[in-house]
């Protein structure tokens, strides 16, 4: 039997992974400061509860149309078979975790959560062969031994604070598809405790994440990273650990194209000139910083003038003296502090000295003088790792 605490002291999970959990939290700040209308935030939960429902049916070989899932999802559609049923099940599962939030781990919640998935599902006996191979799928009792090594996994989990929340729930995920758990259903215990794990710690993007799409689409991968870990093979945490913060990143990648196009629509995207687009796109990846400024420390007048420099993309200290009636020295420690918070860069100097936010995503050596240091520095990485191929 091999517990989780025994792996520990083995996890060495590459940098670039780690930069998932950095992308999720700026995507959650990228989200906020797009402020989309209630509307559409419940529209993109609902839709992302079908995908997961779909998506997780789909691992447990139970296909059925997306349509239908909708259908079921938003009680348009009564079900009328087990795989529709399923469906159902799934969904007040989902719903039975977001009242458990304030739980821990536990094998108490694990039996609780498999007769909302398993036994409701099975409550009419009368559509359940009993000379069928489907007796074997009724609902069964934990060994001794899979509770012993879920209460040590658990514990782990319950008491850990070395790891971050969205490594622990891949760590969830994936001992719990090595443990013998139930007859059926393992792929769909294993995701939706993967999803009150993070539901608890506030890391499932506003309930927007479906990793089960990503799980579905790399199924083959996903099956011979679980069969490593079935029988133990060395150095197997750090390759599932791995592989699911490679699948959270696509995920992440998803859900800011979403967004993306949201905020464009919000801007009249496509109604705008070239310069006003790379503004925009500016906007839309770092405009949450402009919220993250104290606002104690930028007055009135700073904040207009970053509220002209971008929508104008830039400004001069002579069109501000003029703008708002006050002397040179005053615009000049307004921009000091603005430079000094990297909100804006300078242009020229003298008489031509402006001042401008940075208006590319993607370094051009020719403009790098006018560019912030992030992007000169990405830019630069870049085009060395294109020499590299």
């Amino acid at each position: 039997m091999i517990l989780i605490n025994k792996y520990e002291p083995n996890i060495s999970i590459d940098e670039a992974f780690l930069q998932c959990v950095q992308e999720q939290l700026e995507l959650c700040k990228i989200y906020e400061f797009i402020d989309l209308p209630d509307t559409i935030r419940n529209i993109e939960k609902v839709n992302s509860a079908i995908l997961r429902n779909y998506y997780a049916n789909a691992l447990d070989n139970n296909l059925l149309e997306i349509k239908t899932v909708k259908y079921l999802v938003n009680k348009n559609l009564r079900a009328s078979n087990m795989a529709e049923r399923s469906v159902e099940q799934y969904q007040k599962a989902e719903q039975f975790i977001d009242e458990q939030l304030h739980e821990r781990l536990s094998i108490p919640f694990l039996y609780q959560l498999k007769k909302v998935l398993l036994e409701d599902l099975y409550q009419n006996t009368s559509e359940v062969n009993l000379f069928s191979s489907q007796v074997a799928r009724l609902p069964e009792h934990l060994s001794m031994e899979s509770e012993i090594e879920l209460e040590n996994l658990f514990e782990f989990l319950n008491t850990d604070t070395e790891f971050h929340p969205i490594i622990q729930a891949w760590m969830l995920h994936f001992r719990l598809m090595s443990i013998p758990l139930f007859s059926e259903c393992k792929s769909k215990f294993a995701s939706l405790m993967q999803l009150f794990w993070l539901r608890k710690h506030k890391m499932d993007m506003f309930g927007l994440m479906s990793l089960e799409h990503e799980i579905y689409i790399n199924k083959i991968e996903y099956d011979q990273i679980v069969n490593h870990a079935i029988q133990g093979e060395e150095n197997s945490l750090n390759e599932q650990i791995t592989f699911g913060l490679q699948l959270q990143q696509v995920q992440l990648g998803r859900l800011k194209d979403l967004f993306r196009n949201y905020f464009r629509n919000q801007v009249d995207f496509e109604k705008l000139n070239p310069r006003q687009k790379n503004i925009m796109n500016y906007v839309f990846e770092r405009g949450y910083k402009l919220k993250e400024i104290d606002d104690s420390i930028l007055n009135k007048r700073q904040k207009l003038i970053m509220y002209i420099v971008q929508h104008r993309g830039f400004i001069s200290t002579k069109e501000l003296v003029n703008e708002f009636d006050c002397n040179r020295k005053t615009i000049q420690r307004d921009f000091q502090l603005l430079l000094d918070l990297g909100l804006v860069k300078s242009i020229g100097a003298g008489a031509g000295l402006r001042y401008c936010i940075n208006l590319h995503e993607k370094g051009n050596p020719l403009l790098e003088k006018y560019q912030a240091d992030f992007v000169v520095q990405n830019s630069s990485e870049a085009i060395e790792a294109t020499d590299e191929l």
